[in-house]
């Protein structure tokens, strides 16, 4: 079975194909996988940034959503069949790191992150959409840093949602994208970010969502007092009001996910796409300006 590893710290990611194909576990379902895409997490495992915090497994799969069609069941599964098309993701350590998505076939156990896929989306849309459609939140006046990736987009679509004034640091090349996403003020993002806020909203925003730093206090400048800050990078930092998220795949969130992106309350914004076989160009682009998803198929 091919699937992209990591089959050591000090070792590339690449393509293997001798990897043994998953069976159904009692409980349990094998998908085979037909569209992913590229998060944050990926680069962190490959690049060791997780090595202190949790134990891994070689070799390590990359990637974390996932859409793809049933290929075979356990037993005591109800609620699926052979060529259900599903969506969910796979967490990135449980408990170890070691499963992914970024393969031909993976195994979902009996605490399965699954979901009947959204029936007006195709595979490749739906398989960068869970991780990312999770992980948000809304406020009345809220500064969104990262707004041109996979979660910030999604952010900006939910917060625009609930009415809320958006405010984004961007390239001026972005601001088109993001007035359609919702975004309603745009900050310049070489400048400094919390002065350019405070200028414009003296008393501080609400909330901040930082998709961008992996310490806490870069941004919380622009808060009033008593203002909420989440992040996604452990950068929230601890007390009243701080939230530092974390995607919770249950079934049920799966589902209202999926009913957000069939009723086009979520939009899925596709910046490229990359084969199986060149998913590690895709962890470079990452790096680089993205609008949205970098999306994986596999054929």
């Amino acid at each position: 079975m091919r699937a992209v590893t990591l089959d050591a710290f000090d070792a590339a990611p690449a393509v293997r194909d001798d990897l043994p194909e998953p069976t159904a576990a009692t409980g349990g379902l094998v998908v085979r996988v037909r569209a992913s895409s590229v998060n944050p997490v990926d680069n962190a495992i490959a690049a060791g940034m997780l090595r202190e915090m949790v134990d891994h497994d070689f070799p390590v799969v990359l990637g974390r959503d996932y859409a793809g069609i049933v290929e075979a069941i356990g037993a005591d599964v109800e609620g699926y069949a052979v060529g259900d098309r599903v969506f969910g993701f796979v967490l990135h350590a449980n408990p170890t790191v070691h499963e992914g998505s970024w393969a031909e076939l993976i195994a979902l156990t009996p605490e399965m992150q699954v979901a009947p896929k959204p029936p007006s989306l195709d595979l490749a849309a739906a398989g960068v959409a869970p991780l990312a459609g999770l992980a948000l939140s809304e406020g009345e006046t809220i500064l969104i840093v990262g707004a041109t990736g996979g979660v910030g987009s999604f952010a900006v679509q939910l917060a625009a949602r609930a009415r809320a004034t958006i405010i984004a640091p961007a390239f001026e090349e972005d601001a088109d994208y993001l007035r359609e996403l919702g975004v309603t003020e745009r900050l310049e993002r070489d400048g400094d970010v919390v002065a350019a806020a405070r200028d414009r909203h003296p008393d501080g925003v609400d909330a901040l969502l930082d998709l961008v730093s992996y310490v806490p206090g870069v941004f919380d400048g622009a808060l009033r007092d008593g203002g909420r800050v989440a992040s996604t990078n452990g950068a929230a930092g601890e007390g009243p009001g701080r939230t530092n998220v974390m995607a919770v795949p249950s079934d049920d969130n799966l589902r209202r996910l999926a009913a957000l992106l069939d009723d086009a309350t979520l939009r899925v914004h596709v910046h490229d796409t990359f084969e199986l076989d060149r998913a590690t160009d895709a962890l470079l682009a990452l790096t680089e300006r993205v609008r949205g998803k970098l999306a994986i198929t596999v054929r």
